[in-house]
């Protein structure tokens, strides 16, 4: 009997290992391939108080409200969001535009991590309600400046929120799965831009 239960504990053990390295290759691959630039990074929002999948929106926040009624970063999410600024530098990826929500968590999380924001109202989504401006800027590749549309060799950034990669909110092109993809507080989405727009994958820099 524990012959039999070190033997699970070996395979279970065998299985973790494999999937642990499986995702730090995909991750190698992700950091790579950023270092290049050229991509459009999609944040989700650091820490906020509540447990995820539910977390509770005050009926009173309003977009740039940094005040009491509305949900903001806690105290881990403010230094999530200086971990994710840090180790992009230590990892020498190139970071053009900032874009965010302009709900308070979006951007601080901005401002924290990158040190500058444009802060939109795009960003801003329900689910099932179509965001052009989005897709469009997914899909786009980064440029220097508004005029100047040569490529700029960076990665363009976007905080956001959890419910930004639902049904509906971009086109069928990207091929989300149903257009549905789960981010993690902090986690990021990578889309290599085009008119077949693909996800790259997701990465976590915390």
């Amino acid at each position: 009997m524990r012959a039999s239960k070190r033997i699970i504990a070996g395979f279970l053990g065998w299985i973790l290992c494999l999937s642990t390295g499986f995702s730090q290759a995909q991750d190698q691959q992700l950091i790579e391939r950023l270092q290049q630039g050229g991509l459009n990074i999609f944040f989700r929002h650091a820490i906020t108080p509540g447990k995820d999948p539910v977390k509770f929106n005050p009926p009173t926040e309003r977009p740039h409200d940094c005040s009491a009624g509305s949900r903001q970063l806690n105290d881990e999410g403010r230094a999530q969001s200086r971990r994710i600024g840090q180790r992009i530098k230590e990892l020498n990826i190139p970071i053009g535009e900032v874009y965010a929500s302009s709900f308070c968590r979006c951007e601080e999380t901005a401002k924290l991590a990158f040190d500058r924001l444009t802060s939109t109202d795009w960003l801003v989504v329900r689910p099932g309600v179509f965001k052009p401006d989005l897709d469009r800027a997914l899909r786009s590749i980064p440029t220097q400046g508004f005029f100047n549309k040569a490529p700029s060799g960076k990665n363009n950034v976007y905080v956001g929120h959890g419910v930004t990669f639902t049904q509906g909110v971009l086109s069928s092109d990207f091929g989300l799965l149903e257009a549905r993809i789960f981010l993690e507080e902090g986690e990021a989405a990578v889309f290599e831009p085009g008119d077949k727009p693909r996800v790259l994958g997701k990465i976590k820099f915390y």
